[in-house]
């Protein structure tokens, strides 16, 4: 018992406590248990507010995107993840976090969907609103799924293999705590039933602080990309292809690419390119709710300035500074930026497009800069998966490269070139280098495309840029934390990380 009760409380049975300004009407404190029902529209809208306040830490976004780089080999800034040398015994430092706080959202969202599906209609203004919120607990739990899946999952793997979700559709209580995984095919479905809805129930995008129906699209569009484009599935990319076809050629009001890339890092949140972003209530969690890695870590990864002689900049970067130096957007995304400790006044060269001033400027400019987003999907990566889309499904070279070409011609600071490949390998190396420059520490879709692209010997990128060293296919994944197995006996490790 004493086991279960740590998971209860450590994982699911916590106080969803919340400033809900920018989602809700009200500011309502919720216990997140099945004793405490939704029984009207506003309890329903602040259970959604509840999903979203779940975001308020750094496994929603630097911690889990500094990790998934160092997994990459772009940079190395933890070892176990760079090495792909963890174990259940030995988990770099953010994976606890992570799954606790995946699991966190994963039970907000079912709170929401269950309760929200269970109000009689007497309750809400009309069907299609009580269906909205339903759709869009059911798109965040397919966001949340998603993310315990690709880091915690084989998400890679065919349908029969086993290690796929533990997988959650009611809130937890010590009744249901033990739970068996599904199998990745299951994995999959499941997700994919959750946005399929979406999809067709959620309203169009109005602002990226929800999730909207184009994201939906483009969440599936991505997990058909990730799994299909390292497994050669081409069923799955052309359904992959129409999404974002489809994304690309309806965009909604208020969805465009920022000709200037400085001003859309400036714009943060706000900037017309997000279509999902994670925002942070303006109060005085803004700094907590930010994470450690954005306003603090990546600054103390970069290099201290002034060099010493015969050094030069690198922003951290342990792999790729040679092609990330000759592209225009390095003087952009990268610069001095002032130690976040107050007592340190020393500068270092790191990203600026996300430390921003960091954690002690920030404070102490006029007006205050906290706006540290996390960019989960911005319009340049439309441009870019299409790219890849088309390439792996045989478009011709000059055909693979035009969307990208497209993009870049949209940007007028920094101005940047076409590209030209001449033939099947410069493209792809081309498409996959795009990937790290518009998005590197973002979002993590450097660190899958590092999986599914490979050089011209037809070596993946992930072990390229780690000295050839060889790929154990199950170390991709995190090993699920020992909390999760001493409180939950059902639950299976993934193997070689035992």
């Amino acid at each position: 018992m004493k086991n279960n009760n740590y998971i209860l409380s450590g994982l699911f049975a916590f106080i969803l406590l919340f400033s809900c300004s920018d989602f809700l009407d009200k500011e309502p404190y919720y216990l997140l248990n099945e004793n405490n029902a939704i029984t009207d529209y506003d309890k329903a809208k602040a259970a959604i507010g509840g999903i979203y306040s779940t975001f308020n830490n750094d496994s929603w976004s630097g911690a889990l995107y500094t990790s998934l780089a160092s997994k990459a080999g772009f940079v190395k800034w933890s070892e176990p993840d760079y090495e792909l040398e963890y174990n259940q015994s030995s988990l770099p430092y953010a994976v606890p976090d992570i799954w606790r706080n995946f699991y966190k959202t994963l039970n907000a969202a079912n709170f929401a969907t269950n309760g929200i599906s269970e109000l009689p209609l007497i309750s809400v203004p009309s069907e299609s609103a009580k269906t909205a919120l339903v759709a869009e607990a059911r798109g965040l739990r397919a966001w949340a799924s998603a993310n315990l899946l690709w880091n915690f999952g084989h998400w890679w793997a065919d349908d029969n293999d086993q290690y796929g979700l533990l997988y959650r559709d009611k809130v937890v209580n010590l009744s249901n705590v033990q739970q068996a995984r599904m199998s990745v095919g299951e994995s999959y479905a499941i997700i994919l039933e959750d946005l399929d809805y979406a999809i067709a129930n959620l309203p169009s995008f109005t602002n990226p602080r929800h999730m909207s129906k184009e994201f939906a699209k483009v969440l599936k569009a991505k997990i058909l990309l990730y799994r299909g484009g390292y497994n050669n599935d081409t069923d799955a990319l052309n359904e992959a292809l129409l999404l974002v076809n489809d994304v690309l050629n309806n965009p909604p009001s208020g969805f465009a690419m920022d000709q200037d890339l400085e001003n859309m890092y400036q714009d943060s949140w706000d900037s017309k390119e997000n279509l999902f972003v994670k925002y942070l209530e303006d109060n005085s969690s803004r700094q907590s709710s930010a994470g450690f890695q954005y306003r603090y870590g990546i600054i103390y990864n970069g290099d201290r300035l002034p060099l010493a002689v015969g050094l030069e900049t690198t922003a951290g970067l342990n792999y790729g500074l040679d092609w990330f130096k000759s592209d225009a957007r390095w003087d952009v995304v990268t610069g001095p930026v002032r130690a976040p400790e107050a007592w340190d006044d020393t500068n270092r060269y790191t990203w600026k497009k996300l430390a921003r001033l960091g954690g002690y400027a920030g404070t102490q400019a006029s007006p205050r800069d906290e706006k540290w987003a996390t960019y989960w999907f911005r319009y340049p990566e439309l441009y870019i998966m299409k790219a890849e889309l088309m390439a792996r499904i045989g478009a011709s070279v000059a055909d693979a490269i035009a969307p990208i070409n497209v993009m870049r011609s949209k940007r007028t600071n920094p101005t940047l070139p076409s590209l030209n490949p001449s033939n099947q390998n410069e493209l792809m190396d081309a498409i996959f280098q795009e990937y790290f420059f518009e998005l590197f520490l973002e979002n993590g879709s450097e660190f899958f495309a590092a999986t599914r692209f490979k050089n011209n010997a037809g070596t993946r990128w992930i072990e390229v840029m780690k000295d050839g060293k060889p790929l154990v296919e199950n170390k991709l994944c995190w090993p699920i934390p020992p909390e999760e197995l001493i409180g939950n006996p059902l639950m299976i490790q993934n193997p070689d990380l035992e």
